[in-house]
Parts: structure tokens; C-alpha cells; sequence
């Protein structure tokens, strides 16, 4: 059996993975892949959680600590874009309300007007 601390560093090299994977994708406006990487590294973070007060693992508090911050940073992001995407999809729904209040108007005054005269 490994021992806790080769565990945990083991865990947290491929949560560093992860964290850097989950920023390239932002970067690339990959936001749905990047909530999936996300999601694939809660699992890892449970078992690093776990090992956290066995001997040897304290050691790697700063390194938790970096990836923490990277990883609160891109969350940070995520939760901009959530909030901007909310407010775009918000400015469609009106216009599409909008344009069907309208709709009508429009339909009723191109059935008075010709399209097409024929010369003669």
C-alpha cells in the first residue's frame, strides 16, 4: 500500500492537471468542457481531504494552497460568464417578445400592399 503522503502527492499533481486543464479551456471560451474538468476533479479532492491529517501530507499546504487560489480565480470566471450569458439570453427573450407583440402589425399591412404590379 502507497504510503498517505505519495498519495496525496500523486493526488495533487493530477489536480494541478486538472486546474490547468480547467484554464485552458476558459482561456478558449470552452466554458461547458471546463465545468466538466471541473467536476472530474471533485472526486480527487474528496480523497485529498481525507488524507489531509496523516503524516507527511501537511507538508503540501502551500502547494494546496496555490491550487486553490487557481482554482477559486477560474471559478471566479465561470461565475461571470454565467452571469453574462444570463443577462444575454435575458435581452433575446425580450426581443423575441417584442418582435411577436409586432408581428402582427406587420403581417396585417403586407397582406394591403401589392408585392408584384404588372406592367402594361
Amino acid at each position: 500500500m502507497e504510503a498517505p503522503a505519495l498519495t496525496a502527492a500523486r493526488l495533487l499533481r493530477a489536480l494541478e492537471e486538472l486546474v490547468a486543464q480547467e484554464g485552458m479551456y476558459l482561456r478558449g471560451g470552452y466554458y461547458d468542457i471546463a465545468a466538466e474538468t471541473r467536476q472530474r476533479a471533485e472526486p480527487l479532492v474528496q480523497q485529498l481531504v481525507a488524507l489531509a491529517d496523516l503524516p507527511g501530507v501537511r507538508e503540501l499546504a502551500p502547494q494546496v494552497a496555490g491550487l486553490q487560489e487557481r482554482s477559486a480565480q477560474h471559478a471566479a470566471f465561470l461565475q461571470e460568464k454565467l452571469v453574462a450569458l444570463g443577462a444575454e439570453i435575458r435581452r433575446a427573450d425580450q426581443a423575441r417578445y417584442q418582435t411577436a407583440q409586432l408581428a402582427p402589425a406587420y403581417a396585417h399591412a403586407a397582406d394591403a400592399v401589392p408585392r408584384f404590379q404588372a406592367a402594361g
